[in-house]
């Protein structure tokens, strides 16, 4: 399941991942908040934030993970992914060797930092 998040500056899509992620849940809610700032900026920035309830993700949501990349390659400016599994971790390393922005990871006792490294991206 995805949960978007608040309290986030305008340009920002910031998700929380728990339980399961299904297609649904990338066409219902994350593909829609993403066109939504789009509209509004040409860039945007990722806040993927990891539950410790997150237990994985179907395989034809890997399929449309795969085309959300395709489809905003050059769409997003920074992406910060907080999570404390040393397997997210692992595959967000991976992950951030191919994407065409800066990307960190970041642990959930570094959430200020990675607020702010996210943040910080208008003034660099």
């Amino acid at each position: 399941m995805i949960e978007l998040l608040e309290g986030f500056e305008h340009d920002v899509v910031a998700i929380k991942a728990r339980g399961v992620l299904s297609s649904d849940d990338y066409q219902q809610k994350l593909v829609p908040e993403i066109e939504s700032k789009l509209k509004d900026h040409s860039t945007i920035k990722l806040w993927y934030e990891f539950s410790d309830q997150f237990e994985g993700i179907s395989v034809e949501t890997l399929w449309d993970d795969a085309k959300l990349g395709l489809f905003h390659l050059t769409d997003f400016s920074r992406v910060a992914i907080i999570s404390d599994s040393e397997w997210i971790t692992n595959m967000a390393k991976l992950l951030a060797c191919m994407a065409p922005c800066p990307v960190q990871i970041f642990s959930k006792e570094h959430l200020p930092q990675a607020l702010h490294w996210l943040t910080e991206a208008d003034t660099v």
